[in-house]
């Protein structure tokens, strides 16, 4: 009985593998079903799905069986949608269309290609006509039976692509480019891409997927592992509302407390629990701002043990002196534990590891606990609960979640098996599964502190864990530093919203050399407008605070420093929208300019919310920088100076000066100088309105810690500027929270050129408003 099994085996598998070579396509549409969400298509071969999820979603899902298997989607939030009012159309020989009040949606007849089309008719996105564009070739990946999915779709020639993460080649716009959608150390896959026309794709994949743009009119989208081609159509067409459509599918992002937003020390790495609160204790001394240090790696007695070594004598002491100097503090934790370690015997036993317990498939000599497995991601957050988050520590810093390799190049998740399924067709998933395990550990434990994850690898919905992702160990050089620019503006615009860098690198950096001081000042100055500010790196003298690199550097990097603290009135606000609306921090040009053919290929200058222009300089010895205003007019922040937009300029640029512009019809609101956030009341606060169009602002408020904002517990105060009649209005603030200021004061300026002061307070003052809760207006 058995050799017949083993030759019905061998049968089976020579039979797939001449299956293999041939490609399935759908073929005519046989039949028509109207569903309650949609059309349900037979086809010649398999079936296809069309579901309304919103007027602006649609879901496509074609299987080559004609039945459409159910597996985990970690990736997506809703199990069902409320649906929107559609029609479809039938009488057409050539299509069947369905339509929302925003798309039209054509299947073509003869072989299932779709066409999506805006209202006015015009087309967004089409299949390759000539063969309805979707391919299932039959395949046996990490020995199971599957397919690999293909879409070719024909873009419009000069369609501009974004998003796919985070990747490192210094591409922004990925016309004509191909990217291997893959989790390594510095590349992070997100499978969302925006269009320049006004939509975005969310390819509903986690395996190892490519975005593959080289030929004229020829976009291809793949998979490895796939039983359906499956995908959401999101259009907006602004692109804010496709990002938030992309929030609604796959998880909104939590508010981070408020000291996140501010400024973080680390390094690789502080040694001892002496050595750490000497730093912070300096810090003070100096008056420097910051609100959290880093304890990075070897912390532990072995990898996974969660137990400190000798030179943290007392865990918690150093914690509660942490705390009384306003500090917060973060810590490294790894997803591996060291063989012969309890805590690995622990994870063997009840076979928690990936492969069961197969060390060697990630890292030499630890096993890589299965965060796939919520047995496993429950026991991981008790680790955590017990040895750091019961004394007090306040942040996670996640390291090697993509998860790393032995060579850093193969994504260890195509060979792996999970506690889901099989690790192929969940490879790009690691990050969101471990970071769910703390994320969801935390709010069962608490409800008084907010999460904040840091992790070295993201992935799609993983901003709905409290996460961020930094852009992994960099090299410490100009060429490293000028691509981390449209890195980072292709993360924001893939829908999840926090992210930052190694300020000065990871790799390198000797903090007493005249060259890399220069460096690191110009990415700090770019640092301190990501959403997330942070140094950190390995230097040669072993030092990375801001003192280290010497009285000329300090006196510029405090500067920034002060800068962010100034704006976080501005930043906390900005936060709020990314929480509540669906908004991005960190905005590419082409966002707010879409109609501006310049803005849309420019990824080295982007917006930090709604008014600041960002114009990094990333090239050395320079003293000008070359930028472009958009369709706009500007104001120097520095200067007051207002210039026209739809233009470059050349603008000076002396080390310690970076471009920044702000907006016409801004309203820029600016909190008082501080040590940490917290340190005093946001008052009075600093009104700077900008003259030249009409603006919006709303000033967020709530207790900066807890969760309680989730149930009402925050004040807005909404701002007007009105241009034509040169007024000012206050509204009437919405909530309230317990400690919230009843009274406030804003000292308004209306700038202008030499009356702008940058970082300092504008003086003279050009209006005192003493606010109540009450509307009022303050005509100029």
């Amino acid at each position: 009985m058995k050799t017949v099994a083993r030759i019905f085996l061998i049968i089976s598998v020579l039979s797939f593998g001449r299956l293999a070579l041939a490609q399935i396509t759908p073929g005519k549409v046989i039949a028509v079903e109207q569903r309650k969400e949609g059309v349900l298509l037979r086809m010649q071969t398999g079936a296809m799905e069309l579901q309304v999820e919103t007027p602006g979603i649609v879901h496509v899902i074609y299987s080559p069986s004609g039945s459409f298997p159910h597996h985990p989607d970690p990736m997506i939030v809703p199990a069902s949608w409320p649906g929107a009012p559609w029609k479809l159309e039938t009488t057409d020989p050539a299509a069947i269309t369905l339509s929302t009040s925003l798309l039209r949606v054509s299947v073509a007849r003869m072989n299932g290609g779709l066409t999506f089309r805006d209202q006015a008719g015009d087309i967004l996105l089409q299949d390759n006509k000539n063969d309805g564009g979707k391919m299932m070739t039959p395949a046996i990946v990490n020995g199971e039976r599957t397919y690999h999915a293909t879409d070719l779709f024909s873009p419009q020639r000069d369609e501009a692509f974004y998003g796919l993460g985070q990747h490192q080649a210094g591409v922004w716009n990925y016309n004509g480019e191909s990217i291997e959608l893959s989790q390594d150390n510095t590349n992070i896959s997100i499978p969302f891409y925006v269009s320049s026309l006004g939509y975005g794709m969310f390819w509903n994949n986690s395996s190892v997927s490519r975005f593959n743009d080289r030929f004229p009119r020829s976009l291809y989208l793949s998979s490895q592992f796939a039983d359906t081609i499956d995908y959401y159509f999101l259009y907006g067409p602004e692109m804010d509302k496709i990002i938030a459509e992309y929030r609604n599918l796959t998880g909104q992002a939590p508010l981070f407390g408020r000291w996140a937003y501010g400024f973080w020390q680390c390094k690789n790495r502080y040694r001892s629990q002496k050595e750490i609160l000497g730093i912070a204790h300096k810090y003070r001394e100096l008056g420097i701002a910051i609100d959290n240090i880093v304890q990075d790696w070897f912390w532990w007695t072995k990898m996974g043990s969660f137990v400190f070594n000798e030179n943290y004598p007392d865990p918690r002491a150093m914690v509660d002196a942490l705390h009384r100097e306003h500090f917060h503090i973060m810590i490294s934790m790894w997803p591996r534990f060291t063989p012969d370690e309890k805590n690995f015997n622990i994870f063997q036993q009840n076979g928690w590891f990936m492969h069961i317990n197969s060390p060697t498939t990630s890292w030499p000599g630890a096993g890589l606990y299965d965060a796939f497995n919520p047995k496993a991601r429950a026991f991981y957050w008790k680790l955590i609960d017990d040895a750091l988050f019961r004394l007090g520590f306040d942040a996670w810093w996640m390291d090697a979640t993509e998860p790393e390799t032995t060579t850093r190049e193969q994504n260890v998740m195509v060979r792996s098996m999970t506690a889901m399924g099989n690790g192929a067709r969940y490879a790009n998933l690691y990050p969101l599964m471990t970071t769910m395990a703390v994320y969801q550990g935390q709010r069962q434990a608490a409800q008084d502190k907010r999460v904040f994850i840091l992790t070295r690898s993201a992935a799609a919905g993983m901003q709905r864990n409290a996460a961020a992702a930094w852009s992994g160990d960099i090299a410490a050089n100009w060429h490293a530093f000028r691509r981390q620019i449209p890195a980072g503006l292709n993360y924001s615009i893939s829908g999840l919203p926090y992210w930052t860098t190694d300020i000065g690198g990871f790799v390198g950096g000797n903090p007493t050399l005249p060259a890399y001081r220069e460096l690191f000042v110009r990415w700090f100055e770019y640092g301190a407008f990501c959403p997330i500010f942070r140094v950190h790196g390995t230097r040669k003298t072993n030092t990375n605070e801001l003192w280290a690199y010497g009285h000329h550097a300090q006196s510029i990097l405090t500067k920034y420093d002060a800068l962010r603290y100034r704006l976080m009135p501005y930043i906390y606000s900005t936060a709020w929208r990314v929480t509540d609306q669906g908004y991005t921090m960190m905005r590419p040009l082409v966002m707010d300019f879409p109609d501006d053919a310049e803005a849309r290929d420019i990824g080295n200058q982007f917006l930090f919310g709604p008014a600041i222009l960002v114009n990094p300089v990333t090239d050395p010895g320079v003293h000008r920088r070359r930028l472009y205003l958009p369709s706009a007019t500007w104001y120097n922040f520095w200067t007051g100076r207002r210039r026209p937009g739809g233009k470059f300029i050349a603008t000076p640029a002396p080390l310690g000066t970076m471009p920044l512009f702000v907006r016409a019809g801004s309203i820029l609101p600016m909190g008082p100088r501080e040590q940490y956030t917290g340190q005093k009341p946001d008052d009075p606060i600093e009104l700077r309105i900008y003259p030249g169009a009409d603006g919006d602002f709303t000033l967020y408020e709530d207790d900066g810690t807890t969760y309680n904002y989730e149930k009402g517990a925050k004040a807005t105060i909404p701002m007007h500027w009105d241009d034509a009649t040169r007024t000012l209005t206050l509204g009437a603030r919405q909530g309230s929270f317990p400690g919230m200021l009843q009274n406030r004061t804003f000292n308004v300026i209306w700038v202008a050129e030499g009356h702008s002061d940058g970082l300092n307070p504008t003086e003279p003052v050009d209006r005192t408003v003493h606010y109540h809760g009450q509307p009022i207006t303050v005509q100029r």
